[in-house]
């Protein structure tokens, strides 16, 4: 993923310094839209495909995002990038991409999906009765490699099974969405999302 992120991050950097030429003209409202516009949905594009990636890319490509924070909320660089994030509500980027995997994966389950990824989401049956099978679990699939543990039927059951089961019964997508969303502010402190400056 080494060079989709390199051209993802030479685009947005292109865009960015074109929105600041002319930011101190805007009000931070259309600011934000703006950049909703060119540079979130560059970095949201296809991010599925990032789980996994190395440290090094979903870092880079975060720069970016805390740049384009830094532009809406005009605050100069030694800011802290998370702080800002929270302000806006901005999620970062792991956690965008955590998130979309799961939405897929709710999708996949209530056969709101493409087939062939309704075929890789596979409830978790254990061969006797526990107490777990009712957990609304996926099974995840055993793999040698650690491409193999990025694959998706692999990537969308551990996430789906980490999640409480709260957000994993709710009725709709919408629901769904907000729980998840409620529930990523509260740990958004935790370790495996710091990875911004």
């Amino acid at each position: 993923m080494k060079k989709q992120v390199s051209q993802t991050i030479s685009v947005c950097s292109f865009y960015l310094r074109n929105i600041n030429h002319i930011s101190r003209f805007l009000p931070r409202q259309t600011k934000e839209r703006v950049v909703n516009a060119i540079i979130t949905s560059r970095l949201d594009y296809c991010n599925a495909l990032l789980y996994g990636t190395s440290a090094v890319n979903i870092a880079r490509l975060q720069r970016i995002h805390n740049t384009a924070t830094m532009l809406i909320m005009r605050s100069p660089r030694s800011d802290s990038g998370t702080l800002l994030l929270r302000e806006l509500h901005w999620q970062p980027i792991v956690c965008r991409v955590d998130f979309k995997l799961l939405v897929f994966t709710y999708k996949a389950m209530h056969n709101d999906a493409p087939v062939y990824l309704c075929e890789l989401v596979c409830p978790y049956q254990p061969t006797r009765t526990l107490r777990s099978a009712n957990n609304n679990k996926l099974e995840v699939k055993r793999t040698r490699t650690k491409a193999g543990d990025c694959s998706f039927a692999v990537a969308v059951a551990s996430l789906w099974n980490n999640l409480p089961t709260d957000i994993k019964t709710c009725d709709n997508l919408t629901s769904f969405k907000h729980i998840f969303v409620v529930l990523l502010i509260s740990v958004i402190r935790h370790e495996h999302y710091i990875l911004f400056y």
